[in-house]
């Protein structure tokens, strides 16, 4: 005898299963959302947080501002020195900084004290400056029609600031009493971070202020043209170096080296990622300026010329760094820089381990004569770091 089904009991098992499949789908929806992670219970409760404040607060306040802070100080809580977090307008300066570039029009300048005003003391090759004719030792008087000379010096300096594309109208009084009104417009104005210069004996000088965008190729391009002009060793000066980019640091080392593994980075997991230099390679006696102030690829260059017998090192203990940072975008215009693997040297040694590269000759500077260094007046004949390099190669 056949049966008879109704509707209800055939529309049953189907809606059982769309009901199973349902409940699956947003088992993995929440899954991969992070539901069952507990870190999700930290954002749950971050939510919370902040819509509280938004009800109850009787204050005034930014919610842009307090996420902000709470970016930063979840970064910070991980006690890593080398990680942070970028707001948008931290993150635009930081990508800037990297390029070797400013938003300005291509000077340095400190106070006049006999006139008052900005004394020019440095123009930028390829900036609006160089262009418009302005040379060391102008003095810039005043801004768009403003005299300055009797601001201080950072009030001068904030009445220069202006944004990328901007224009300003200066008074420069020039040598000789001669005042002119010179108009610029504020663009992108790339810093060189190679200096160099050959001394007697035929040594070679370098100086390195970091290893950002354009580093390797300067420093080539400074290197060859010392050869040319007859350099038969050199002084490679990384004192108060920072660091730079991975990329510039190799290049260099590739550049100086013989064959062999020039950087060693470790991962998370323990695995090691190797990179090696090539067989052609400059051979010049050398000493390398470290101090306190040289850290990550200065004193991992400074480390391996040492490892590979190329150098010797003079001046001080340097900063101590193995830790390697990547800069993620993050979704509202800023970013995360992060450590994300750690370094070593050749002979696998962890430079955070040894608290840094020590100096085969210890020389320091004076208070005095660190700050002249600093502020780029210290005077060769006067550099006792330089002296004692001078020395080795004499």
């Amino acid at each position: 005898m056949q049966k008879k089904y109704t509707l209800k009991k055939l529309l049953t098992p189907v809606l059982i299963v769309l009901a199973l499949t349902c409940m699956a789908s947003m088992l993995v929806i929440c899954y991969q959302l992070g539901v069952f992670d507990a870190r999700y219970a930290y954002v749950r409760e971050y939510a919370a947080l902040l819509g509280k404040i938004d009800d109850v607060y009787i204050g005034d306040f930014y919610i842009e501002d307090v996420a902000e802070e709470a970016m930063h100080s979840a970064v910070e809580a991980l006690g890593d020195r080398w990680s942070y977090y970028l707001s948008p307008a931290e993150y635009a300066s930081f990508l800037d900084s990297i390029n070797n570039r400013y938003a300005g029009i291509g000077i340095s300048v400190v106070a006049d004290d006999a006139i008052g005003g900005l004394r020019v003391t440095y123009v930028y090759k390829g900036s609006a400056a160089e262009t418009a004719g302005i040379v060391e030792g102008d003095i810039i008087t005043g801004v768009d029609g403003e005299d300055i000379t009797g601001l201080d010096f950072n009030e001068m300096r904030a009445a220069l600031a202006r944004e990328l594309g901007d224009s300003v109208t200066l008074t420069v009084l020039r040598a000789g009493g001669v005042v002119e009104s010179i108009s610029l417009v504020y663009s992108y104005v790339f810093i060189d971070p190679v200096s160099f210069e050959m001394l007697d004996g035929g040594v070679g000088y370098i100086y390195l202020s970091d290893f950002d965008r354009g580093a390797a190729q300067s420093f080539i391009s400074a290197h060859n043209e010392l050869i040319e002009q007859g350099a038969s060793s050199f002084v490679y000066d990384v004192r108060s170096n920072g660091g730079g980019r991975l990329s510039e640091l190799t290049e260099i080392l590739d550049y100086l080296l013989p064959e062999g593994e020039i950087f060693v980075a470790v991962d998370k997991g323990g695995v090691e990622d190797i990179t090696y230099s090539g067989a052609e390679f400059v051979d010049f006696p050398a000493v390398v300026l470290v101090n306190r102030h040289s850290y990550s690829a200065a004193e991992y260059f400074a480390a391996m010329l040492r490892e590979f017998d190329r150098a010797v090192l003079v001046g001080e203990q340097t900063t101590g760094k193995n830790r390697m940072q990547t800069t993620y975008d993050l979704p509202g215009g800023g970013a995360l820089h992060i450590s994300s693997s750690q370094y070593l040297t050749r002979n696998r040694v962890s430079l955070y381990d040894v608290g840094g590269v020590a100096p085969d000759f210890p020389v320091g500077l004076t208070d005095e004569e660190f700050s002249l260094f600093m502020a780029g007046r210290l005077e060769f004949g006067d550099d006792p770091q330089l002296q004692q390099a001078l020395a080795l190669l004499g």
